[in-house]
């Protein structure tokens, strides 16, 4: 038969009070000690902003601005431009008698900044220089914007054919110029040689 236990013999019921305080220390107790174990936290201080001076203002000297360099070459200095007419004589293509002598005379305008003087020279350039004088020195002074004529006596070959003679102007420091954009180009003197013509005998009268 089972034992059956008198009200005297059953364990003793526990007290609430007594379970909560017991309950409310031990995790008192265990936060402390976990509080404990954890590095404490060191307070640092903010850097503090400090007032820096500003640089004070040097002053400097002020340089007046240098232009920029421009190209004053000789070509643009001296340069040629043809006038009006440009071909005073002989025009290009004119038939000139094998032998015959003539004159070639051009009208040339100073379109450059310098001034021709008498020390500047007209000269042959390249091709046949048909007989003539290799340069000559201008007849005056030639101020910018003003024409010149200039003339060249030549003599046709001999040989029919066509012929060309190239001139330009020379700087007294030996720079050739001439016509064109770039002042580079020369003027010339472009013939037809023909033969004489055959001579008929005139008959004579008959009584």
């Amino acid at each position: 038969m089972p034992q059956t236990l008198t009200p005297t013999e059953l364990p003793p019921t526990p007290n609430l009070d007594q379970l909560m305080q017991t309950s409310v220390y031990e995790v008192t107790q265990a936060a402390l000690l976990t509080q404990a174990a954890l590095p404490s936290a060191t307070f640092t201080p903010l850097p503090t902003a400090t007032n820096t001076p500003l640089p004070s203002m040097i002053a400097t000297i002020a340089r007046t601005p240098t232009e920029a360099a421009t190209a004053t070459s000789e070509a643009s200095c001296n340069r040629t431009g043809m006038g009006t007419p440009f071909d005073l004589t002989i025009p290009d293509g004119t038939q000139i008698v094998a032998g015959e002598k003539f004159t070639k005379t051009w009208r040339l305008v100073n379109s450059g900044s310098c001034k021709w003087t008498r020390l500047y020279k007209l000269v042959f350039y390249s091709q046949n220089p048909l007989g003539a004088t290799y340069e000559q020195f201008l007849p005056g002074e030639v101020l910018p914007g003003y024409a010149v004529d200039l003339s060249v006596e030549f003599t046709a070959p001999l040989q029919p054919g066509t012929y060309r003679s190239n001139w330009m102007l020379q700087a007294p420091d030996g720079t050739l110029f001439g016509l064109g954009m770039n002042a580079d180009t020369p003027f010339y003197v472009s013939i037809v040689v023909v033969e004489q013509p055959a001579t008929t005998p005139t008959p004579s009268p008959t009584p």
